[in-house]
C-alpha cells in the first residue's frame, strides 16, 4: 500500500488563532518582514510575558543573522533588563514606558536607589554603558546628558557629583569623564548651580579633581576654561571670608553679584556689624 504524504499545513492552526501573523506566511521572508517580525515578537514577549530577558535574547539573535534596524529596541531592552533585574527599579516597569521616557529620566532611573558606597561601581556599571548606548545613537548625546544630570544632582548635594569627578581625575587611568575640558566644564556648572551655601568644603574638594593649567593638549577652549577655574579659586576664597563672619551663602551668590557695587555695599556693612559685635 502505498501512502501519499500529507499535503496539509500542520501550522495552520497558528494562522487561524493569530491572523495577524498570515503577513509573515511566504516563501521567503523580506528583510524588512524579518526585522518585522523580531521586533513584535519581541514586543509581544515582553508586554505579555514581563520576560525583559527572553526579548533581549530574541533581538540579539537577530543581531547576529545581520536583520537591520533593531539596535534601538536592543539599547532599549538592555536598560529596561538593567533596571528591572539590576538596578532595583519598579519591577512594573513596562518597555512602552520606558520607551516613551526621556533619556535623562532614564539615566536618573538607573541611578535612584544606588547608596552613596555602591554609586561609583554603579555609575561604572549602568551609568557609563547606558551613556555609550546614547552616544551610539546620538554622536554627542552622552556628554549634555551627562552634563544634565550631575547639575541637577548639584543642585541639592553635591556629594555625588563629587565622586564621579574624583574618579575622572587626570592621573587616574580609567575615568568616568575621560574629557578633561568637559570635566572642568561640568564641575564649574555643578559649583555655581549648588543652591546650598553649606558646601563650600566639596567645592574645594571638586577643584581638586581638575586638571592643572598646561597639563595635557591645550587649546582654545581648554586655556579659557583655567581662566574659570582660576576665577572660581577667587569666588571660593570670598565665599570662605563670608562663612568665616557668620554670612554663608551660595558660591553662585558671589559669582552673581560680584560686580553688584550695591550688594557690596550691603555686605560690607554686614561684615562691619558682625565683626563689631
Amino acid at each position: 500500500m502505498v501512502v501519499e504524504p500529507s499535503l496539509q499545513d500542520d501550522s495552520e492552526f497558528l494562522y487561524a488563532e493569530q491572523p495577524e501573523l498570515l503577513q509573515y506566511r511566504m516563501p521567503q521572508l523580506t528583510v524588512q518582514k524579518a526585522m518585522d517580525w523580531y521586533r513584535s515578537r519581541a514586543e509581544e514577549i515582553e508586554h505579555h510575558a514581563g520576560q525583559v530577558d527572553c526579548s533581549l535574547s530574541l533581538i540579539r539573535l537577530g543581531v547576529e543573522r545581520h536583520i537591520p534596524g533593531l539596535m534601538v529596541l536592543c539599547d532599549d531592552l538592555v536598560t529596561l533588563e538593567t533596571l528591572v533585574y539590576e538596578a532595583g527599579c519598579d519591577f512594573t516597569l513596562t518597555l512602552k514606558d520606558l520607551q516613551q521616557k526621556k533619556d535623562f529620566e532614564k539615566l536618573r532611573l538607573l541611578m535612584e536607589h544606588c547608596s552613596e558606597d555602591n554609586y561609583v561601581t554603579s555609575a561604572y556599571q549602568w551609568m557609563v554603558p547606558f551613556l555609550h548606548r546614547c552616544e551610539k545613537q546620538s554622536p554627542g548625546a552622552a556628554n549634555e546628558l551627562l552634563k544634565e544630570y550631575l547639575v541637577t544632582l548639584a543642585k541639592g548635594d553635591l556629594k555625588l557629583p563629587l565622586k564621579i569627578f574624583q574618579h575622572s581625575k587626570p592621573d587616574l587611568q580609567q575615568k568616568i569623564i575621560p574629557d578633561q575640558d568637559q570635566l572642568m566644564a561640568i564641575a564649574l556648572e555643578c559649583i555655581y548651580n549648588c543652591e546650598r551655601s553649606d558646601q563650600l568644603s566639596l567645592c574645594y574638594d571638586i577643584l581638586e579633581c581638575l586638571p592643572q593649567r598646561g597639563s595635557g593638549h591645550m587649546t582654545k577652549v581648554t586655556t579659557s576654561l583655567h581662566d574659570m577655574v582660576d576665577q572660581l579659586e577667587k569666588i571660593l576664597s570670598v565665599s570662605e571670608i563670608l562663612k568665616k563672619h557668620g554670612l554663608e551663602k551660595p558660591v553662585s551668590f558671589v559669582k552673581n553679584t560680584q560686580s553688584s557695587s550695591e550688594e557690596a555695599r550691603s555686605l560690607m556693612v554686614r561684615l562691619t556689624r558682625h565683626t563689631g559685635r
